[in-house]
C-alpha cells in the first residue's frame, strides 16, 4: 500500500504543480477532515469511520466552474464480531460548479470527479476506479475560508462496489 499512497502522491503532486503553475493567482489549498459514513454493503460490516483530507482548488478565470485535485485517508472499524479495520487512501480529480448567490462570502458549490482508491479491509488491498459527486459550501471573505461538503463515493470491484459519504469540514487558504 506504501507504494500505491507514494505513486497518488506524486501524481497529485506533479498535477497540482502543473496545473498551479498556470494558474497560481486562483489557487487555493484546504485541509479538513470528519467523519465515513459507510453506505450499502459496506454499512453492514463497518461501523462509521473518521478520514482527513487534502485539496487544491483551480479556478478558471471569468467561469463558474473549476478544477479540483483532492487526496483522503480515512478509516473505519469493523462490527462484533469482527474485528479489525477497513483503511481508505486516495485521491479524486473533480469539476467544480459554483452556484450562483448574492450572498457575499457564501459560495456554495457541487462536486463531482473520477479517481482511485486503495481500499484495504485487513486482509490484503486493491486499487480500484472510484467515482463521487457532492454539495458543499465555502463561507469566508480573504484568503481563509471554512468549507463544509458532503459527497457520496463508490469505489469500483468486481461484481460490486464499496459505498460511502464522507462529511467533511475544514479551512482553505489562497486567492
Amino acid at each position: 500500500m506504501n507504494r500505491v499512497l507514494q505513486l497518488a502522491l506524486a501524481v497529485t503532486v506533479a498535477a497540482v504543480a502543473g496545473v498551479t503553475v498556470v494558474s497560481a493567482q486562483s489557487a487555493r489549498f484546504g485541509l479538513g477532515g470528519g467523519l465515513i459514513a459507510p453506505m450499502s454493503d459496506y454499512k453492514t460490516t463497518d461501523n462509521a469511520g473518521w478520514h482527513i483530507f487534502g485539496k487544491v482548488d483551480i479556478g478558471i478565470p471569468m467561469s463558474p466552474v473549476g478544477v479540483r485535485v483532492d487526496a483522503m485517508y480515512g478509516q473505519t472499524s469493523h462490527k462484533s464480531p469482527l474485528t479489525g479495520n477497513t483503511k481508505l487512501a486516495g485521491g479524486t480529480a473533480d469539476l467544480v460548479w459554483k452556484i450562483p448567490t448574492a450572498v457575499p462570502g457564501f459560495k456554495p458549490y457541487v462536486v463531482g470527479g473520477v479517481g482511485l482508491y486503495n481500499v484495504n479491509p485487513g486482509g490484503g488491498s486493491e486499487t480500484k476506479f472510484t467515482w463521487g459527486g457532492g454539495l458543499g459550501t465555502s463561507i469566508g471573505v480573504g484568503p481563509i475560508h471554512g468549507f463544509a461538503e458532503a459527497r457520496y463515493m463508490s469505489i469500483q470491484f468486481t461484481g460490486g462496489s464499496l459505498k460511502f459519504v464522507p462529511l467533511t469540514a475544514g479551512l482553505s487558504f489562497g486567492s
